[in-house]
């Protein structure tokens, strides 16, 4: 060996203990540790010690200097929690690799609100909007004192205020009088609202579309007073509507004149023309999806779109004119044709669409759809003759979700009920009312969920033979009984020409479902059983079908994707045996 290369072993041999030490000087930090008082005492004053954020590096003179600051930051953040008479000892440790404080606190009585005074002057005095300053003020009478709430009471004046149009309000007293020796506070927040200003002007700047239909979204008027909830509504209204990428709805606080506010609204068109392709799972069987959408095909808002989806099973065209009515963001008809084939265990069937709805969401946000639709379809059920069936169908639909608004929400309800009928009179084929629902409700548990789901259908006919096989009711599959081939359960009937034994449809429809399921801590993964029943009868009694499983699923932005396993419970058909467990995989919003 190199005579030089024994002297750098040597050199890194001397310098080893050197470096070591530095190490643990780098990789050391301060020891603050406070005894005494509640958690959260000793929380807010670490949070308020800047000598907190001093290094072992911190020379000893700087930590000395920061120690006696440390006295009126610590009375500080004491008395921000109502200690008034908080008496300490602090001692400065200076230990072998950084240095250290100790802080053992007393905190003593702590000072109670003794009365609470709010008062509210000028135009808002009868305002509505600032009651809950009165009724939850986050501040009670026999509370201990704390000045974070305090600050919260006051900023909230403000905000209502601001919200509502009083863009002039101002306290004409905010103080907190404590008496140490009574160790009691008396809160006083007195209010002066000012005028409530009105909208001046709506000044509108947009490209593509003509500006009386725009004006037609409005729910605000010139002589309106302020109120940001219905400039909030607006720009959601128009975010919604396809047609904007950019939309802000917001007062020019610049120009306030005379107890009056200008709105400005600024509309960014999208691109007119828009593509899609994806690919998701129907009926437990891959789908692809193409899709083409005219978003503004003229100024008047109206639009064109085509969907394209396939599967093994189905395959389905639509193409749909969207003409916005009086009130655009609530009101519209929609023209449309579409083309459905469905090839399943059960049956087979073809059919052309050719219809209109007039949907309209009610104030209570109801969701009302009444429609008239023309189709020609042919279709086999089971072993039964080919079926050619033209028929008229009006019907009246109503729709409604309510949810916290989360992709995995812990409370909420979604309820369909739709009647619908097709009479000879008009020149359908057959007569027939039905009548169909459909309920879905979420309740959030201390530990996990509890969904439930439930339908209901039912069919005025004399003979479920005479209709065609998408007015049929169904019964299995991943949005029905799981652990069942999709609309494989329903009444069966013994075949004419092979002697076996068919499953031809019903009239009626009953199914229902009860799953519990637990999201992972800090996860999108969510584990889950479930057990559904239901079937499809013609006239009597049900014979359920049951079905039991677990799952999994993964929360992504647009709802659940569900990958489950069941097992059927039931045969369909008598000398049927029940399979094994079965694959499910679905994906959507849970309401």
């Amino acid at each position: 060996m190199h005579t030089s290369a024994v002297l750098r072993i040597c050199s890194l041999i001397v310098l080893l203990p050197a470096l070591l030490v530095a190490g643990q000087v780098l990789a050391a930090e301060p020891d603050i540790e406070i005894t005494g008082g509640t958690k959260s005492l000793r929380e807010n004053i670490r949070q308020h010690l800047s000598l907190a954020d001093e290094s072992c590096k911190a020379p000893l003179w700087r930590i000395n200097s920061l120690l006696a600051d440390a006295e009126t930051e610590i009375s500080a953040a004491a008395q921000a929690l109502g200690y008034y008479q908080l008496e300490y000892e602090t001692k400065l440790l200076n230990n072998k690799n950084c240095w250290g404080l100790q802080i053992a606190l007393t905190p003593g009585e702590p000072v109670l609100v003794k009365e609470l005074r709010i008062e509210i002057l000028g135009e808002g005095r009868d305002d509505s909007v600032f009651h809950s300053l009165y009724d939850k003020p986050g501040i009670k009478v026999g509370n201990k004192l704390n000045h974070g709430r305090y600050e919260t009471l006051k900023s909230r004046f403000g905000t209502l205020a601001a919200s509502h149009g009083y863009f002039d309000g101002e306290f004409k007293l905010s103080r907190i009088m404590v008496s140490v020796a009574e160790k009691t506070a008396v809160i006083e927040l007195v209010y002066d609202t000012g005028a409530r200003y009105k909208i001046s002007q709506i000044n509108l700047q947009h490209e593509i579309l003509d500006e009386n239909f725009l004006q037609r979204y409005y729910n605000i008027q010139p002589g309106d007073y302020y109120d940001t909830d219905q400039l909030l509504e607006l720009k959601s209204d128009y975010s919604a509507s396809n047609y904007f990428s950019v939309a802000n709805v917001a007062p020019d606080l610049e120009m306030l004149k005379d107890n009056q506010v200008p709105i400005n609204i600024q509309l960014e068109a999208r691109k007119r023309h828009a593509y899609s392709i994806g690919a998701g799972v129907e009926a437990d069987e891959p789908r692809v999806k193409l899709g083409f959408e005219d978003r503004y095909l003229n100024r008047r808002g109206h639009s064109l779109s085509t969907d394209f989806s396939a599967s093994d099973i189905k395959k389905e065209a639509v193409a749909n004119y969207k003409i916005p009515f009086r009130r655009p963001a609530h009101e519209f008809l929609n023209i449309y044709t579409g083309y459905l084939k469905e090839e399943v265990e059960t049956f087979v069937s073809t059919k052309n669409t050719y219809g209109a709805n007039y949907t309209y969401f009610q104030d209570n946000k109801w969701l009302q759809t009444y429609a008239l639709e023309y189709t020609h379809e042919e279709s086999q059920v089971g072993d039964e003759l080919p079926n050619t069936i033209d028929l008229l169908i009006p019907s009246v639909s109503f729709s409604r979700t309510k949810s916290d608004g989360n992709a995995y929400p812990l409370r909420g309800w979604n309820f369909l009920g739709k009647l619908s009928g097709s009479p000879e009179s008009l020149g359908s084929d057959r007569s027939f009312v039905q009548f169909y629902s459909r309920a879905k409700y979420v309740w959030g548990l201390p530990v996990g969920r509890l969904l439930m789901r439930t339908e209901l259908g039912v069919t005025d006919i004399e003979d479920v033979a005479l209709l065609p096989a998408s007015v049929r009711y169904f019964a299995g599959g991943d949005a029905s009984v799981r652990g069942y081939d999709y609309k494989s359960i329903g009444p069966v009937k013994e075949s004419e020409r092979t002697g076996k034994e068919e499953v031809i449809g019903g009239n009626n429809l009953l199914v229902a479902s009860m799953e519990y399921d637990y999201r992972f801590e800090d996860s999108n993964w969510v584990v889950a059983a479930f057990y559904d029943m239901g079937n499809a009868i013609d006239d009597g009694d049900f014979e359920f079908k049951r079905g039991v499983g677990v799952g999994v699923r993964w929360v992504s932005p647009i709802g659940p994707i569900r990958i489950d396993v069941a097992k059927a419970l039931d045969p369909i058909k008598q000398d049927d045996e029940t399979d094994g467990w079965r694959l499910h995989i679905s994906m959507g919003p849970d309401l």
